[in-house]
């Protein structure tokens, strides 16, 4: 009798276990208010950038006040931490760099910021490339472009430089991350932009490799 109750508790104990293991969770959902950005409804949700545009299939860094916004497919999505990306350094920092730009997509812009609360361009230039590996001090646009050896055949992480954006120049810098894209800190904050866009084409001026 003592056997047959031990194995009715433990095949009740195993059949709980699976079914909390298999049971599926529901999505959650977000609605926009005033002054929301992609960036800090992805952290307040414990995701990121990319799978908030994913999971609502959206492509731009634009949102308005009344969207709703699916933040996850299941419960677990929302335990993750929900603090500012931490990346590692890298022994290899050109091939790493391009990868860890695009996880601060959406920081919104503040001048003279530097840390994922606000980035100008600079400040988020010199972010990037010291979570990289890098270890460079902060400068301007122009700073950079001087630093930087010049190429005419870019690499993903290479730095991609444009002049009279809003003032003579050297005055903004990105960083490249292939098929004739960027990816900047600008007015709309952090973002992927084409080099040879209507504005951007207009204003490019080379690249460069650190």
């Amino acid at each position: 009798m003592k056997k047959t109750r031990k194995a009715l508790l433990a095949f009740t104990a195993t059949a709980a276990l699976s079914a909390a293991i298999v049971a599926p969770a529901s999505a959650s959902t977000y609605e926009v208010k005033s002054g929301d950005t992609l960036w800090n409804i992805a952290q307040d949700h414990g995701t990121s950038v990319s799978s908030l545009q994913s999971i609502n299939g959206i492509t731009g860094n634009m949102i308005y006040p009344g969207q709703t916004f699916q933040t996850s497919t299941t419960a677990s999505a929302t335990a993750s931490s929900t603090k500012a990306p931490e990346v590692t350094t890298v022994s290899n920092p050109s091939s790493s760099l391009a990868s860890i730009a695009k996880q601060y997509t959406g920081v919104p812009y503040v001048w003279g910021g530097s840390t994922p609360a606000g980035f100008d361009c600079s400040g988020y230039i010199s972010y990037t490339m010291n979570k990289a590996g890098y270890d460079i001090s902060r400068t301007n646009a122009a700073g950079y472009y001087n630093m930087a050896t010049k190429v005419s055949t870019p690499q993903p992480g290479d730095l991609v430089f444009f002049s009279g954006t809003y003032k003579p120049g050297i005055s903004h810098v990105g960083i490249y991350i292939g098929n004739g894209q960027m990816i900047s800190a600008n007015n709309g904050g952090v973002g992927v932009d084409d080099i040879y866009g209507s504005y951007w084409g207009d204003h490019f001026t080379g690249f460069g490799r650190m």
